[in-house]
């Protein structure tokens, strides 16, 4: 066999694996336990490997939680997180999706796990994090292993009950949006405060800084004056490079429009 015939045969072969993969796919079911990868330098124990349960599926959102931190919850305190897992779904569904999605475009759907439901892993981050998005995750195992092909965002399991996790959520909802529009429709990798940029101003689109007391554009503006002189452009992940680039974005929608965006 040449080695064009060979390579062709291999393209076919894999092609087929990954169509046969991908279609075969099946919807999750709450008890669910599944060995996820994570990012171990946003991972508060920097870990690279998180056990979880999918303890609820709603319409539009899969929720899995460390398996030994829910396992240590009483029966009272697992109703309670639920309850709010319920509120959490209820504000991205009529809220956070239809809103985010008219102004930066949708999501991969059904996407790379042929689910349209969206993963949420909560997990124990570091404490200056509210959550993360990992682009590794949108593609297969085969071009990335430690894939978890899904469409998923990772979220600070400690801020259940806190009206800051869906500030957090919607900004990592961001990301997703912006990866299918940027990186995988057009074949653009955004520079990180741009991309950060866009995602920092969804609590504005979404009026959750409507009340300046308490809001995320009342830190961003706090830590901004702390330091006004950090460099916008060179990303050093440090909430100074959130604080200026939200507040230049802040300053481009208030001039040109959200078309800007």
């Amino acid at each position: 066999m040449n080695s064009k015939i060979f390579r062709n045969t291999v393209f076919l072969i894999v092609s087929f694996f990954v169509l046969f993969l991908a279609v075969n796919v099946k919807a999750s079911n709450v008890g669910e336990i599944i060995n996820f990868n994570v990012d171990p330098a946003y991972d508060a124990e920097a870990r690279s490997q998180v056990q979880a349960i999918l303890v609820k599926a709603t319409g539009g959102l899969y929720f899995y939680v460390e398996k030994k931190w829910w396992d240590l919850k009483t029966q009272a305190e697992q109703n309670t997180i639920l309850s709010y897992m319920d509120g959490l779904s209820l504000e991205f569904s009529n809220k956070i999706y239809p809103t985010l999605t008219s102004i930066y475009g949708y999501e991969w759907n059904p996407g790379i796990d042929n689910d349209s439901k969206i993963t949420l892993l909560f997990e124990s981050i570091n404490s200056n994090l509210g959550g993360y998005f990992r682009t590794q995750d949108e593609y297969s195992k085969l071009q990335i292993p430690d894939s978890n092909e899904r469409e998923m965002l990772y979220m600070p399991i400690e801020k259940f009950g806190s009206n800051q996790l869906k500030v957090f959520l919607a900004h990592e909802f961001v990301h997703l949006l912006v990866f299918n529009q940027k990186n995988r429709i057009q074949g653009v990798v955004e520079e990180v405060w741009l991309s950060e940029a866009r995602s920092d101003y969804a609590s504005t689109i979404l009026g959750y800084d409507d009340v300046y007391s308490g809001s995320n554009l009342q830190r961003r503006v706090g830590d901004f004056l702390d330091q006004p002189g950090d460099s916008l452009t060179e990303w050093k992940n440090t909430k100074y490079d959130y604080s200026v680039e939200s507040l230049f974005v802040h300053y481009l929608v208030d001039y040109y429009g959200i078309r800007i965006l």
